[in-house]
C-alpha cells in the first residue's frame, strides 16, 4: 500500500464528520486504587455547576452540527456522580436530541461495582450504547487488584454485569490480564460460563494485557483464552492492530475529553492532573482547541522513519500519545527487524485464531 494512499484513508477516518465524540469526565475520584491506573485519583473532585451548564451548551451546539452525538463518561469512577452529574447531562442530551431530531447514545467506562437497580432503570429509558466493564483475571487476583468492603468485589461486579445485560444494556467487558493473572483464566471462564445465553448476547469481550506488563510475552496465552470465551458463547472482539481504519477516537478531529475541571484534552489515557490541556471549554459552550492536533497529524506524516518501512499499513506510527511521547523527535515503535517480525507474526496468528471462531467480531 503506497504511502499517499495510507495517508488518503487515515485522513478520511480522521476528518469523520458523521458523529461527534464527547468524553466526560465527571469526577477523578475513584473506589478503587488499582496498581496498574495512570491517573492520580483526587476526592472531592467533580464538575461544578457551572461547568455542567458549560457542557450543555457545548451539546447543544454540537447538535446544531452534527447528526449524532457520542458522550462517553469516564473518569475515575464515573458512577460516583451518576445522580448529581451524569443522570442531569443523559436527560438533557435526551431532550435537545429530540428536539433537533438529531441522534444520540450514551456509553461508560466504569469498574462496574457501583451498578444497581436503580441506576439501571434510569438508564433504561435513554439510548445507552456499548459500555465498558473491567475486571482484573480471575476471582482471586481481581479481588487483589479491587479491594472492598464486601471482600469480593468480582462476584459483585460479576452480578451487576448480569443485571445490566438482563436489561438489555450492552457490555464490552474488558479483561486485564498480565502475566501473573492470566494463569487463572480457567476460574474466570468458570464464572462466565454461568451467564444465561441472553445475558451472553449482550456481552462483548475484549482481552487487554496490562500496560506495564508489556514486556512479558503472553499474547499465545491470550489467544487460548479467546477459544475458551469462544466456546461458551462469547463475542471476541480482536485486539487492534490497524491504526489507519481502525483509528482512537484521540486521532479523531470531532473529539473531545472535558475534565472534571473544564480543561480539554482529546486523550483519556493520561493523567488529567499532570497534563498540559489541549485547549478550553469557552463561556459560549464552544471547544478552543489549540492546534496540537494539526501539530500530531504534520509530525505523523514527516516522520522519516514510517515513510519507507514496511509495516507502516499496520502501524502508521501508532496512535497520538505516542506521537506526544516522541517529543518532536523520529521515532519508530518497532525499531528492529525483529520487533517487525514479531509484529506481523502476531497479527497472522490472531487472524488465523479468529477465523475458526464462531463469535468473533469483524473489524478492520
Amino acid at each position: 500500500m503506497k504511502k499517499k494512499k495510507i495517508r488518503n484513508i487515515f485522513l478520511n477516518s480522521v476528518e469523520n464528520s458523521s458523529i461527534f465524540r464527547l468524553t466526560i469526565n465527571p469526577t477523578l475520584d475513584c473506589n478503587f486504587r488499582c496498581w496498574y491506573c495512570y491517573e492520580t485519583h483526587k476526592k472531592n473532585t467533580k464538575i461544578s455547576n457551572k461547568n455542567i451548564s458549560l457542557i450543555k451548551k457545548l451539546i447543544n451546539n454540537i447538535l446544531d452540527k452534527f447528526d449524532t452525538i457520542e458522550i462517553a463518561f469516564f473518569g475515575g469512577e464515573p458512577l460516583l456522580e451518576f445522580y448529581n452529574i451524569i443522570l442531569p447531562l443523559i436527560k438533557y442530551t435526551s431532550e435537545i436530541s429530540n428536539n433537533k431530531n438529531k441522534n444520540y447514545y450514551i456509553t461508560f467506562t466504569t469498574n462496574g461495582y457501583l451498578i444497581n437497580d436503580e441506576i439501571i432503570g434510569k438508564l433504561k429509558q435513554y439510548n445507552i450504547g456499548l459500555s465498558q466493564i473491567t475486571l482484573d483475571g480471575g476471582e482471586y487476583t481481581h479481588n487483589r487488584t479491587r479491594i472492598s468492603k464486601d471482600g469480593n468485589s468480582f462476584i459483585r461486579i460479576i452480578n451487576n454485569i448480569k443485571k445490566f445485560t438482563d436489561a438489555n444494556l450492552p457490555v464490552l467487558i474488558r479483561i486485564n490480564v498480565t502475566k501473573d493473572n492470566i494463569i487463572y483464566s480457567n476460574d474466570l471462564i468458570s464464572h462466565l460460563s454461568k451467564f444465561s445465553e441472553h445475558q451472553k448476547n449482550n456481552i462483548t469481550i475484549s482481552i487487554q494485557q496490562v500496560w506495564q506488563d508489556i514486556k512479558n510475552d503472553i499474547f499465545d496465552e491470550i489467544l487460548e483464552l479467546y477459544k475458551k470465551l469462544d466456546k461458551i458463547g462469547y463475542r471476541i472482539y480482536p485486539i487492534k492492530r490497524d491504526y489507519i481504519r481502525s483509528i482512537c477516537y484521540a486521532d479523531k478531529r470531532y473529539s473531545a475529553v472535558i475534565n472534571w475541571d473544564g480543561r480539554v484534552f482529546k486523550c483519556t489515557a493520561l493523567d488529567f492532573e499532570s497534563t498540559k490541556e489541549d485547549g478550553v471549554l469557552s463561556s459560549d459552550g464552544n471547544l478552543k482547541i489549540d492546534n496540537q492536533f494539526d501539530i500530531r497529524l504534520n509530525t505523523r506524516f514527516n516522520n522519516k522513519l514510517c515513510k519507507n518501512c514496511r509495516i507502516l499499513p499496520l502501524c502508521n506510527g501508532g496512535c497520538s500519545k505516542n506521537i506526544d511521547l516522541s517529543k518532536g523527535k523520529e521515532y519508530c515503535l518497532y525499531p528492529t527487524q525483529k520487533d517487525k517480525d514479531r509484529i506481523i507474526k502476531s497479527i497472522i496468528k490472531e487472524k488465523l485464531v479468529l477465523n475458526n471462531l464462531r463469535n468473533r467480531v469483524d473489524v478492520n
